[in-house]
């Protein structure tokens, strides 16, 4: 049977190798063989019969390897769709095949003609050609789950915090890691922009980065800010093209429950899902609620922007009509059906006055007063004095794996940002974003510049474009925002586990213009900070940890295995007939035999020879076993 198999494995495997959906057969592949490789399959030949020769003694090894092969040919005949259809010969050839084998399996029940007719009948038996289709079955069945793991989910509760979208309730301690879906995107716009790579001479992708919070409603101050900023500064439609653009999007809530409109920063306008505007309610948004955005994206990265945001003019706001005009020479967009003039002027009448709520240092310390002159002192702008303190955080390590009795603070108001800060820049070393974004804030205020802790979803798109896009629960995120003069709020990623704007840039340049970006010097991480904290996220430690799991893994593998053969023998010997129950015993006595004999003993088929090698003190009932044994098995037949 292992020859046979070997065969026909060898006739698949060179059909597949000559090119799936090739039309040949068993017939074709041994007639080239022989005229090409005649010396090879001679050769071939007799190497397998020495080895079958010397493998004689090992039949059921060899019988069972044949089984083995036998599972390899159905897998090629699922994966590739081999022995049907492609040639008679091969589809009769993998019938025998596993008639062989169930009939090794059961040799004495049934016998190998038996499988044979059987596997001919159903060769003969017409089939669909189409597979069923399991799809609205299999979606269905997701669908049920998904609702139900989702009204359970608002049921039961945890004292951990699991990642997730919330307010500024997060208080810096332990993460529970959560990947589930929270929101689903949908836009006809591509997920990434286009550039030229001039290393390589070719054209590029660079995926988009969304940040999403939660508003009450469209929030239309960031925007009108910053078409203020680009007429004070003359800015045109070629160069504003070069860091933003207007994008639309719609979202679905899934696994979400909550008040907010979750919606793109610095978005235009927000509509439910007919196209009407949002209704102002406390009413819980749950799952299945949907929403559409028009947004501008902008790219903080740009050099463009960044050297606005270095050198601004004085800000001097533009009238409706004439703001109206400006922004549809720079996108083409009637604003106007977007935002009121009532609206308009209402934010231009507040806007900047809030700024000063946000400088709020409350619960700071001396070395975080001092570390903040340290870090802004070279720089007579605030945005490089911003850029120098996001740097220098991301020098920090970011962890999820805190210490069960973390400094936990509410991050709500300034005192509790000042103890996770505080903590974080000089004990820990460590943390994730709430630490990061605490401490920017703080040091932020510290040097002067207002700024602002802000909640929601960083999600960077894939670079191939899909129909949908799923914002899971480990997207959540909370980053900084700072108030520059007669610029706005601009929203910077202090976090290391995140890109900063300059290297997610779009890289769009006038032409002749060289993209360069100048990024503040670094100081290093003050000496208070041990080393030991420093490279805590990959030290020996976990490296132990990590080998010590595998190898826990591998030994829990490997008693799943032995219990599972001793569970098996077991069972075999329990529902066996009393026959086959007395054939296993004998067996079991030779093998006994064997271990306490220090020569090998030759098994001719003859129990005497077992006898005479037993110790002394288990031969009478070796004896005794053998001749039941005997009677048992051949006294029926005399």
């Amino acid at each position: 049977m292992f020859g046979y198999c070997l065969l026909i494995i060898s006739v698949e495997m060179y059909r597949i190798y000559k090119g799936y959906g090739e039309d040949f057969s068993a017939g074709s592949f041994i007639f080239d063989a022989l005229f090409s490789h005649t010396k090879v399959i001679i050769f071939s030949i007799i190497v397998i019969r020495i080895i079958l020769h010397l493998l004689r003694r090992l039949k059921i090894v060899m019988d069972y390897a044949g089984i083995f092969l036998a599972v390899i040919a159905i897998c090629l005949f699922l994966a590739f769709g081999s022995f049907w259809e492609k040639s008679p010969i091969n589809t009769v050839l993998l019938i025998c095949l596993v008639a062989l084998s169930l009939s090794v399996i059961q040799p004495k029940k049934f016998s190998f003609y038996y499988f044979i007719l059987l596997g001919l009948i159903i060769y003969l038996i017409p089939v669909r050609q189409e597979p069923i289709n399991w799809t609205p079955i299999t979606e269905k069945a997701n669908v049920v789950i998904s609702n139900v793991s989702y009204y359970f989910s608002n049921v039961f509760g945890t004292d951990k915090y699991t990642t997730g979208y919330s307010t500024l309730s997060q208080s810096g301690n332990k993460i529970k890691l959560s990947d589930t879906t929270q929101l689903i995107i949908t836009t006809n716009d591509a997920p990434y922009f286009i550039f030229f790579d001039e290393t390589t001479s070719k054209r590029m992708k660079q995926a988009k980065t969304l940040y999403l919070t939660g508003t009450e409603n469209s929030d239309i101050t960031g925007f009108i800010e910053f078409a203020n900023l680009l007429s004070n500064n003359n800015v045109d439609k070629a160069t504003a093209n070069l860091f933003s653009s207007v994008s639309k999007l719609s979202l679905e809530y899934s696994f979400l429950t909550t008040s907010d409109e979750i919606a793109p920063i610095n978005a235009i306008n927000l509509t439910d899902e007919d196209g009407k505007p949002l209704k102002e309610d406390d009413k819980k948004h749950q799952k299945g609620y949907m929403l559409n955005a028009s947004y501008l994206e902008i790219d903080y990265g740009s050099p463009y922007l960044m050297e606005l945001y270095r050198n601004p003019s004085s800000s001097t706001f533009m009238n409706y009509e004439d703001c109206m005009t400006y922004l549809k020479s720079l996108y083409g967009t009637d604003f106007s059906k977007m935002i009121s003039k009532e609206t308009y002027d209402a934010t231009v009448e507040k806007m900047g006055s809030s700024s000063e709520d946000y400088l709020d240092t409350d619960g700071v310390t001396d070395r975080m007063t001092s570390l903040a002159t340290t870090l802004t002192s070279d720089y007579n702008n605030d945005f490089d004095k911003c850029k120098a303190i996001e740097n220098y955080l991301r020098q920090y390590t970011y962890s999820t794996d805190l210490d069960d009795d973390a400094v936990e603070a509410d991050m709500n108001e300034a005192k509790g940002m000042s103890l996770l800060a505080d903590n974080f820049l000089f004990e820990t070393g460590e943390g994730y974003c709430v630490h990061y974004t605490s401490s920017m804030v703080m040091l932020l205020r510290l040097s002067g510049i207002p700024a602002r802790a802000v909640s929601g979803f960083h999600y960077q798109f894939p670079l191939d474009e899909s129909s949908s896009y799923n914002v899971s629960a480990a997207c959540a995120h909370t980053w900084p925002e700072a108030y520059i003069k007669n610029v706005g709020w601009v929203p910077f990623e202090p976090t290391s586990q995140f890109i900063p704007a300059e290297y997610r840039s779009w890289r769009r340049q006038l032409e002749g213009d060289l993209d360069t970006v100048t990024i503040p010097e670094v100081p290093d991480i003050p000496d208070s900070l041990s080393d030991e904290n420093q490279q805590k996220s990959f030290t020996t430690l976990h490296i132990i940890k990590i080998i010590a799991i595998v190898f826990a893994i591998l030994i829990g593998l490997l008693v799943l295995v032995l219990l599972g053969l001793k569970i098996f023998y077991k069972l075999r010997y329990i529902f066996a007939t009393p026959e086959r129950k007395l054939e296993l015993d004998v067996e079991q006595i030779k093998k006994t035999i064997q271990k306490y004999t220090d020569e090998d003993i030759y098994d001719r088929g003859l129990l005497s020879d077992y006898v005479k090698k037993a110790p002394s003190y288990i031969q009478d009932d070796a004896i005794r076993m053998f001749d039941l044994y005997y009677n048992v098995k051949y006294g029926k037949k005399s």
